[in-house]
């Protein structure tokens, strides 16, 4: 019987934790939209780690923080994390968006 409310609470802390992942990605775009790049770099940061993102995610999120670094003016990470993309991601539409800015 302990079993169940462990499970339950495993269930609990995963959803928040995804929830809180959208939030921090959520957040970071509306970063962007206000130019507060440094603050893009960190909560990108925070979406990553709270728990492994999806793959479509993962892509979404480094193509944000390369958009935010390209803002910034730090153009040779930011072409690193496009070329990062345009190569490990290529089948999303990220990876799609970050050969179009290579080209």
């Amino acid at each position: 019987m302990k079993l169940i409310p462990i499970l339950l609470m495993v269930a609990l802390i995963s959803g928040c934790a995804g929830l809180a992942q959208k939030g921090a990605l959520n957040n970071a775009y509306s970063n962007y939209e206000d130019g507060d790049y440094e603050d893009v770099i960190q909560l990108t940061s925070q979406a990553e780690n709270f728990q492994e993102p999806t793959h479509e995610m993962k892509a979404e999120i480094i193509y944000l923080r390369a958009l935010a670094l390209e803002k910034m003016g730090r153009t040779d990470e930011a072409t690193g994390l496009f070329n990062y993309l345009s190569q490990e991601f290529k089948d999303t539409q990220y990876g799609y968006m970050a050969i179009e800015k290579l080209n």
